[in-house]
């Protein structure tokens, strides 16, 4: 059974107000359900999870090589025992979100620097919310090299932006409405974009450099 984790600003500022948004909407954290359900339901991962003694005495511990993910490996291998996870949003508690952009940054590039070791284990546990990170900052990397020497590129690089910039404003637009704080309309696809780059940012570190036993990049 899930707790709903209820994202709480990290610091009272419109840029903490806003990654606390952003930790739980669905463009910044995809088909996470622990995240924003609002009915209970089975789902492919959970934080702040409560098991059963015999999960752990049938599975193992958490993997502490894992500085992070160690939540999300479990839960892999619970599911791969025959388990099923269950999320109940009437059971609460609350996660302080990151107070600034570069603590925020600093923590998805380490979700994704892990996420890529722990792929090399289980790679059949991606899911589409955690490739797409890494897909675009390598396809707007692609398009950024190629655009210094073709112009097609260049008009692509700045439709795709245009794009990701219309979707992020729009998408956020009812939450900025909602709390009636104009400058949510700016602070949260700021703190989703963050989310993103840094994250997608760290998976391609972690494939570039390899992991070596004993580095902390949290």
């Amino acid at each position: 059974m899930q707790e709903h984790a209820s994202a709480q600003p990290g610091s009272d500022t419109w840029i903490g107000k806003s990654i606390a948004v952003a930790t739980r909407h669905p463009l910044g954290v995809g088909d996470a359900k622990y995240r924003w359900a609002t009915s209970a339901g089975y789902a492919d991962t959970v934080a702040f999870g409560l098991y059963a003694k015999s999960t752990f005495d049938k599975l193992g511990l958490y993997n502490e090589e894992l500085l992070v993910n160690e939540d999300y490996e479990m839960n892999a291998r619970l599911r791969a025992s025959g388990g099923r996870i269950w999320i109940n949003p009437e059971i609460r508690s609350t996660y302080y979100s990151r107070p600034d952009l570069r603590s925020l940054a600093r923590q998805y590039f380490t979700y994704g620097f892990y996420k890529f070791r722990m792929l090399k284990k289980y790679p059949q546990t991606l899911r589409w919310r955690q490739a797409l990170p890494p897909l675009f900052v390598f396809g707007i990397l692609m398009l950024l090299l190629l655009s210094v020497f073709w112009w097609f590129a260049r008009v692509v690089f700045l439709s795709v932006a245009a794009a990701y910039l219309f979707i992020l404003i729009a998408g956020c637009s009812q939450e900025a409405f909602k709390q009636k704080s104009p400058e949510l309309l700016f602070g949260i696809p700021l703190a989703i974009m963050t989310m993103h780059f840094s994250w997608g940012g760290g998976f391609w570190w972690s494939a570039i450099t390899g992991f070596k036993k004993g580095n902390h990049v949290g």
